[in-house]
């Protein structure tokens, strides 16, 4: 009996072969996600400081109990996608050392 894993991986294979094959929808067109996508980050422990201190400046901010580190993460990607000039520059900076 397949496991789950090896469930997916045979769907998302088939799926890989059918865009190949003429006639077919471009890639990234035969579904749309509806549920979330989940990710993981790993951070310093400075930088996880300084977001749980900023998250519990924006609550006193807000008048509210706490903000969570999602939320606060999910209002960060928001700004960046509208603003994204400065995210660039700093990537550039971290690149260069």
């Amino acid at each position: 009996m397949a496991t789950e894993r090896e469930r997916r991986k045979a769907q998302m294979t088939a799926a890989a072969l059918s865009r190949t094959e003429l006639g077919t929808r471009p890639t990234g067109r035969t579904a749309i996600r509806s549920k979330p996508v989940r990710i993981t980050l790993d951070l310093s422990p400075e930088l996880y400081r300084q977001l749980t201190e900023w998250t519990q400046s924006a609550a006193i901010e807000l008048d509210v109990p706490r903000v969570a580190l999602a939320d606060a993460v999910r209002a960060m990607i928001k700004v960046t996608a509208d603003s994204p000039d400065e995210v660039i520059e700093r990537l550039r900076r971290d690149r260069e050392g």
